[in-house]
């Protein structure tokens, strides 16, 4: 049992470096990459949720098209690329968990504690936040592993998840620190 998981939301080529690029992400990448090395050494489980469109999605009336399934801009970064033992769900809508089995693979887990990261700050991470806090599910987001459009969004998300959802706001830092401290107790990941 592992009582924490991270969740990598919409880490993909498309918003990275492709149709739908957000700039300010790419600075994102070295501290999602020391986090995510963190939690393989320790075992904590990976889930990445990944945007995967058919061409006529409906979400394409409010957006470009993006994300579809099996084209390039589908694919995750290579710099965080799934290992072994991660697990890979697809979506279609914001929300991590909408007509996804995300939460199935959690329980499987035993999990009750999410490491939000990824992107979008104020769209994908936090409709997975709402639907995670409707799951009873406790929320931790490490502010340097999110991003968004501008820094007034990130922040006005982040105090929401804060305010509305309890979701802790942490440094990668300070999220590895309380980390190890709680294995060295023998609480096993729990914050």
């Amino acid at each position: 049992m592992k009582p924490i998981a991270i969740v990598v939301i919409d880490m993909l080529h498309d918003f990275l470096y492709g149709n739908l690029k957000c700039e300010r992400a790419l600075a994102i990448i070295p501290d999602l990459q020391k986090l995510l090395n963190f939690a393989r050494e320790r075992e904590i489980p990976i889930v990445y949720v990944c945007d995967s469109h058919s061409p006529e999605d409906e979400e394409f009336k409010k957006w470009p098209p993006h994300a579809i399934k099996g084209t390039k801009g589908a694919e995750i970064i290579p710099e965080l690329k799934p290992k072994e033992g991660d697990i890979v769900i697809e979506k279609t809508r914001y929300s991590g968990f909408y007509n996804t089995d995300l939460d199935t693979k959690l329980k499987e887990f035993g999990v009750k504690t999410l490491i939000l990261t990824g992107i979008l700050t104020d769209i994908c991470v936090q409709h997975t936040a709402a639907d995670a806090f409707f799951r009873n599910y406790k929320l931790i987001v490490p502010k340097e592993t999110t991003e968004t459009l501008s820094q007034e969004r990130k922040e006005y998300s982040l105090r929401y998840m804060n305010d509305i959802y309890g979701a802790k706001i942490l440094s990668v830092n300070e999220l590895m620190k309380q980390l190890r401290n709680s294995t060295q107790r023998g609480l096993k990941f729990e914050i």
